[in-house]
């Protein structure tokens, strides 16, 4: 196969890494072709940096930072995954506001793998969590947290914490509580989220009218590391319930 570069390419890049300006004049344009076949073979030299920081890379990601007593999926309406992301993340959003921190809203393919049983490893949580969103606390009038509800009764549910119940019938919200009260349109609400859904994207549009945005700098990734790592400290391994937080009746 023969990829061409062309040189007016080559020439644009040059003048765009420079802060003089220019004027072209006239261009004159040349193909020059690479043939995957002329690189065929091996540079040992390379091959050896390469496999030095595999090595390196492969060492801490196989690293052990705690131990999973089940296996955990992620999924609709609730998932043990999506059950744990979302109450660690209700847990860290007390950390960073004055006010208690009343719920967390995760979306469900913002995990990239499931949690297998046993040995958690440090790859183990890039893979599960490979973006790199980070912790948004909003503050939300109840109407507006309504209507993210809505979207959730839509969209067959997604990550909430504990602290939240939804009932949904027929792709319809019929009740939420927050805290164990029915959701009051006029009160401020504080949530904690992922910049992704805080920008209103995953059917969110609702988190668009945010009164007040906190942002900690905290990826999720990291967020969760250190939940595991505490729970190992602490002597206890990572656990997660289904707890009929979001019901769905046909």
């Amino acid at each position: 196969m023969k990829k061409m570069i062309g040189g007016a390419m080559l020439l644009t890049l040059c003048f765009s890494c420079s802060h003089q300006q220019y004027v072209a004049t006239g261009l004159q344009a040349q193909r020059y072709p690479i043939v995957a076949a002329d690189y065929s073979q091996t540079n040992n030299e390379m091959q050896s940096l390469v496999d030095h920081y595999k090595m390196k890379l492969d060492n801490e990601m196989n690293q052990v930072i705690g131990v999973s007593t089940q296996d955990m999926t992620y999924g609709r309406p609730e998932s043990l995954l999506t059950n744990l992301t979302s109450d660690v993340m209700e847990a860290y959003g007390n950390k960073y506001t004055d006010d208690a921190c009343d719920l967390a809203c995760m979306n469900v393919h913002g995990h990239r793998a499931n949690l297998s049983k046993g040995n958690i490893t440090i790859g183990n949580i890039f893979e599960i969590y490979s973006f790199e969103n980070t912790l948004v606390l909003i503050k939300l009038k109840g109407s507006d947290l309504l209507d993210a509800f809505e979207s959730y009764a839509k969209m067959g549910g997604s990550g909430i914490s504990s602290t939240v119940k939804l009932l949904i019938k027929d792709g319809k919200l019929e009740s939420a509580t927050v805290k164990g009260l029915p959701v009051d349109k006029d009160k401020v609400y504080t949530i904690i989220t992922l910049d992704y859904l805080a920008d209103g994207n995953d059917g969110l549009d609702a988190f668009k009218n945010s009164i007040e945005v906190i942002e900690p700098g905290l990826t999720l990734r990291d967020a969760m590391m250190q939940y595991v790592k505490d729970q190992t400290a602490n002597g206890k391994e990572i656990s997660s319930v289904l707890d009929g937080r979001i019901i769905i009746e046909k």
